[in-house]
């Protein structure tokens, strides 16, 4: 079992990394204004997402899924630093 949840832990990592560099490059290729400095941090682009009208449901949708991929990750890491390997 500690195997499947390291696994589901590293893919929730990548999903959220690579999710957010797509959603960034959505953005910036539609000119939505936005501050790059920012866009690493959790829920930031999925709020620039909730506030433009140039992004459709199904970007905002995606941005929102890449927050839940980070929130299981951290979930899961809290999750794996309090099992004990014996």
């Amino acid at each position: 079992m500690g195997v499947a949840i390291g696994f589901i832990f590293v893919l929730s990592i990548v999903y959220a990394v690579l999710g957010n560099v797509v959603v960034y490059l959505i953005l910036s290729r539609r000119k939505v204004p936005m501050r790059s400095m920012w866009a690493g941090t959790p829920t930031y682009l999925y709020r620039v997402c909730r506030q433009s009208p140039a992004v459709g449901v199904v970007l905002r949708r995606f941005a929102a899924s890449t927050n839940v991929a980070f929130i299981v990750a951290m979930l899961l890491l809290i999750f794996l630093g309090g099992v004990r390997q014996q």
